[in-house]
């Protein structure tokens, strides 16, 4: 248990279920009063219905709601999250956690005593060991973490749940990849982070926003950020299948084999398409480093909905 409260600001977005939010309030209140100070940013994700809902919300003192000015997603909705606390909250750390009660403040308990054992800045994040959604989504769920295994060379195991001090806002909302996947991004930038293992509860009240083809989507947003790493390994792999297939025609054409190869120059020309449309995209890729980046401080205002700053 941390023996020093901490400030801290919990940042929530949320797109249509503020039905939930009073109850999680709760949860929090019952876990993490004992432990830390805490304020409550929530992001308004562009949304229209549950609108009454919000009302009774605005008027908890603890509670501020950032409306923004269209539907931008959960990962911007975090990004532009990060944005405003850097310039607008004193606290010690921000908890990201979601909105539906899936991120259990019992948890979060967890890495805030955590956090209290490491001087240096380090990230938290809550490793999903346990999931509670129905089997096909926990099917697709392993394969996005497979398939990101094989074509970045990384290991990501957790999601947005997570403890971030405050001094590392100004190093995470310069990270131009941070718009596409929050969690991916920190791997991507290298900034150090610890996991922490947790079980994920069930939501609060109504149905899961993410479905299967939520999931793919946010599964490729992650790859994206690793774009020029999947190239290359799709060219090792092309180099190795062309080199392989020329040895096949190769090796019947000198033995002299009564064979059909028009299968294997095929497969020749396929892998030699392969191999020069992934050197392709590598060469736009890094020349794309050229342009000048999309830094989420600069420009997560433009979301935000007038008259709401």
């Amino acid at each position: 248990m941390p023996t020093n409260k901490q400030t801290i600001c919990i940042l929530i977005p949320v797109f249509e279920d503020f039905e939930c939010l009073p109850i999680l309030e709760e949860k929090i209140q019952q876990h993490l009063s004992p432990v830390a100070d805490y304020s409550i940013l929530v992001i308004d994700d562009g949304s229209f219905k549950g609108l009454d809902n919000k009302l009774g919300i605005e008027k908890d003192k603890r509670i501020k709601i950032l409306t923004l000015s269209q539907n931008v997603g959960h990962q911007r909705s975090i990004t532009i999250g990060l944005c405003y606390i850097r310039e607008h909250y004193d606290c010690d750390q921000i908890l990201i956690m979601d909105g539906d009660g899936e991120d259990n403040p019992a948890d979060a308990v967890k890495l805030i005593s955590e956090s209290e054992k490491h001087s240096d800045p380090t990230i938290f994040f809550a490793r999903r060991d346990t999931r509670s959604e129905p089997i096909s989504f926990k099917f697709g769920y392993l394969l996005y973490r497979v398939l990101f295994r094989i074509l970045t060379g990384k290991n990501i195991k957790f999601g947005n749940f997570s403890l971030v001090p405050k001094k590392m806002l100004d190093r995470i909302t310069g990270i131009q990849e941070i718009w596409n996947h929050y969690a991916a991004s920190i791997v991507f930038a290298k900034i150090p982070y610890i996991e922490i293992p947790s079980s994920r509860s069930g939501r609060i009240h109504g149905r899961p926003k993410m479905n299967f083809t939520s999931l793919i989507l946010h599964g490729l947003s992650a790859i994206s950020i690793f774009h020029q790493t999947v190239f290359l390994r799709l060219l090792i792999v092309s180099l190795m299948s062309l080199i392989i297939s020329l040895a096949i025609v190769f090796i019947i054409s000198i033995a002299s084999l009564h064979l059909d190869i028009t299968y294997f120059i095929f497969s020749v020309f396929i892998c030699l398409f392969f191999v020069l449309f992934n050197f392709t995209a590598i060469i736009f890729s890094l020349q794309s480093r050229n342009k000048a980046p999309c830094i989420p401080r600069q420009f997560w205002e433009h979301f935000i909905k007038q008259g709401d700053q």
